[in-house]
């Protein structure tokens, strides 16, 4: 019999794949009535994935969407001793099943890092590998088989959202010097082996940690939008702009932020900080 857990996966893995407003791999949002609430990095913080769902409170709102990116490879439980967030990428999941076009994922380097076994150290300790033990931890002799489910979900998730106010959210940007490495073509096109290793497009969008104001204007102007919206950065108090058109956002810490627009709303510099919630000023529901 396949593992529920397994099944989920795969499941929210075809949904991703098959989700009408996606083209290659940039999921386009167009109405403009949509409101749109985007989480960073969470990194297994259980109660602020907790927070961040029920503040989205997709089961009762007709317009909106919520973005999740890299859940896995949080800190080790303080019971079992093992990293267990691939409860937290199961809990998405589910969401995903149940809440369909609703919610939404970006590609992020620890996924990518989990998919291809490229190793990061993180406090002293390899978080892929112990991620895997968690996996075996929870799921016993079904361990094997949540972990290739995994690797499908993984490979489902698109690189970007775009929006229709000139919006886009990945979870990073190529570094300036390897934007002719990283390319552009990767955001239409399906995905290949060799694009997931080091020096791959897909590692290189996922993975860029250096943008520059001139980077990221000529970036704008290529893809034809105003304004960028990350993750990827470990950031104390939450949010920070990365240049004048991208904005990067932490949710995996008691300063973590989140982010609330409509698509019709203008987002640049000057007005950002009006749509940034701190998860510390959040009720649990909404």
């Amino acid at each position: 019999m396949a593992s529920p857990a397994a099944q989920t996966l795969r499941q929210a893995a075809k949904l991703n794949l098959t989700d009408p407003r996606r083209k290659g791999n940039v999921v386009y949002l167009d109405d403009v009535e949509l409101e749109f609430i985007v989480a960073g990095d969470i990194h297994g913080q259980r109660q602020l994935l907790a927070k961040t769902i029920d503040y989205a409170s997709l089961g009762s709102a007709t317009k909106r969407v919520l973005l999740l990116q890299e859940l896995i490879h949080g800190p080790m439980d303080p019971v079992s001793g093992h990293d267990r967030s691939i409860e937290l990428l199961l809990r998405a999941a589910r969401l995903k099943v149940s809440a369909g076009q609703k919610l939404v994922f970006v590609m992020g380097n620890h996924e990518l890092a989990q998919l291809t076994g490229n190793e990061i150290t993180k406090q002293g300790r390899g978080v892929c590998k112990s991620f895997a033990a968690g996996v075996r931890f929870c799921f016993a002799q079904d361990a094997e088989e949540v972990l290739e489910a995994m690797s499908e979900f993984t490979m489902s998730m698109p690189l970007a959202v775009r929006c229709a106010n000139g919006v886009m959210l990945s979870h990073s940007l190529p570094d300036s010097r390897r934007m002719a490495t990283a390319g552009l073509e990767i955001l239409d096109r399906p995905y290949q082996q060799e694009d997931l290793i080091r020096g791959g497009p897909v590692y290189e969008w996922t993975w860029g940690r250096t943008q520059d104001d001139q980077q990221t204007d000529k970036l704008a102007d290529q893809l034809g939008v105003n304004f960028f919206v990350l993750g990827h950065r470990r950031i104390d108090q939450g949010w920070e702009m990365v240049t004048t058109r991208a904005v990067a956002l932490a949710s995996d810490h008691e300063h973590g932020c989140l982010l609330r627009f409509r698509l019709s709303d203008e987002l640049n510099s000057e007005n950002i900080a009006s749509h940034i919630r701190p998860l510390a000023a959040l009720g649990t529901k909404r």
